[in-house]
């Protein structure tokens, strides 16, 4: 954890957490970049893990409050930005160790969780949890695309990327990246990690390499040229896209989910038709 910035969010977080929760909070971590590297100010998340002795309504009201407290606390500071970019994930060791979805831990989290998780309070359990294995991966991947590159405003940017390269660094390598990191992992079977999965990608010749190439350098340097920037995004962002969606639809389609195939397609249909 070597961001001074972050680090302070998560410890903030942290405290009123704990605050908050009191002994019902029995383990925390850190996850994401700042554990497990590759963490970039201009764009990165802040991303906690916290276990609490049970997943239900009044640890996600706890929880919550904890957030937007932390996330007031750096309100008129320069690094409220990156407060509001705070994510915090949390179960209870009695899900993870049977690897059930309770309170706010999708698979690629746990497996985050699993593999970089830096203890910040607590005792560590990890050793008895279920590790999610690449179907629960892969499903959870196309779960997500499924669902939140339907909305409505984001099939709007993928048909008009212009407007999001007004947006800046943070809205541009996020949009690009996402699938890229999707696809990582319904390949692999490994947490897209978004370096691991940019080098992935560009490493053979893709439907959109000079896009992904470029904002994984804009990750970390920002974008240098508007006018390219955007029209790199004209060019290769759809297609991008459409690759992800029509790999998670066929490997899905073979998949113990099947019906998961059945929004990806549609979402195929509607970005392919005329805008």
């Amino acid at each position: 954890m070597s961001d001074p910035a972050g680090q302070d969010i998560m410890e903030t977080a942290l405290a009123q957490a704990a605050a908050r929760l009191d002994e019902r909070l029995v383990a925390a971590f850190a996850i994401g970049s700042l554990a497990h590297g590759g963490f970039a100010p201009l764009v990165s998340d802040v991303d906690v893990a916290l276990v609490v002795d049970r997943a239900d309504d009044s640890a996600a009201a706890a929880i919550d409050a904890a957030r937007r407290k932390t996330i007031q606390r750096y309100e008129d500071s320069p690094q409220h930005a990156l407060a509001a970019r705070l994510s915090i994930f949390w179960s209870d060791w009695t899900s993870l160790a049977d690897g059930t979805e309770a309170g706010r831990f999708p698979a690629t989290d746990r497996l985050d969780l699993l593999d970089s998780g830096v203890l910040l309070h607590g005792t560590d359990r990890r050793a008895g949890c279920a590790r999610p294995g690449h179907d629960a991966l892969l499903l959870d991947s196309a779960a997500f695309a499924g669902t939140r590159f339907a909305d409505h405003v984001y099939v709007h940017t993928l048909r008009h990327p212009d407007e999001l390269a007004a947006q800046g660094a943070r809205a541009v390598t996020k949009t690009v990246l996402f699938p890229v990191r999707l696809l990582y992992t319904a390949a692999t079977g490994l947490l897209g990690r978004n370096d691991d999965a940019a080098g992935w990608y560009t490493a053979s010749p893709q439907p959109a390499g000079g896009l992904v190439g470029a904002a994984a350098r804009w990750r970390t340097d920002g974008i240098d040229d508007d006018a390219a920037a955007a029209e790199l995004l004209r060019r290769e962002l759809l297609p991008l896209y459409l690759h992800c969606l029509d790999r998670l639809r066929h490997h899905t389609a073979r998949s113990s989910r099947p019906e998961l195939a059945a929004p990806l397609t549609r979402l195929l249909a509607a970005l392919g038709s005329p805008a």
